[in-house]
């Protein structure tokens, strides 16, 4: 089952990026940065694909 990244600042979709193994670090977009998103999987009623 595919999972993606929907950034919720910019709306930039992509896989799970890397992420550096640091205090302060986190799961972050890589078109601009931001925190906050929401994780879509394919072939789920309730996250059905764009």
């Amino acid at each position: 089952m595919p999972v993606w990244i929907e950034c919720d600042n910019c709306g930039d979709e992509h896989t799970i990026p890397e992420r550096a193994d640091e205090p302060g670090g986190g799961t972050c977009c890589p078109n601009c940065g931001g925190r906050p998103y929401t994780v879509r999987r394919a072939d789920i009623v309730w996250h059905p694909d764009p």
